[in-house]
């Protein structure tokens, strides 16, 4: 997918891209054309993302997301461990709007 939509998904300042699949959490920081990139989405995989390069953080447990709206401008993302028998955040991150960043809207 990152091949097809890269480019559309920075020209239309998409903040956080969220795929699934069945084997583990990963979490890439804002990245653009296969390098970090303030203005890149953040991509987020409630499965398992293939090659280990770049990640922020990586999960291979059971487990749940949750995303709060805090305002226009942030929102919380945080991943849940469940297999220690009541959920765990393993992994956050505040999320800031590209919209309401000056360098991203050129």
């Amino acid at each position: 997918m990152m091949e097809s939509m890269e480019g559309l998904l920075f020209e239309a300042h998409v903040d956080v891209v969220f795929a699934g699949h069945v084997h583990a959490y990963e979490r890439f920081n804002r990245v653009y054309n296969e390098k970090a990139d303030n203005c890149g989405p953040v991509h987020i995989t409630i499965g398992d993302g293939g090659n280990r390069e770049g990640l922020a953080s990586k999960e291979a447990s059971f487990g749940h997301g949750e995303l709060e709206m805090v305002n226009a401008t942030y929102a919380k993302w945080s991943w849940h461990r469940n297999d220690d028998g009541e959920s765990v955040q393993s992994d956050s991150v505040w999320l800031r709007s590209l919209a309401s960043d000056p360098a991203c809207n050129k």
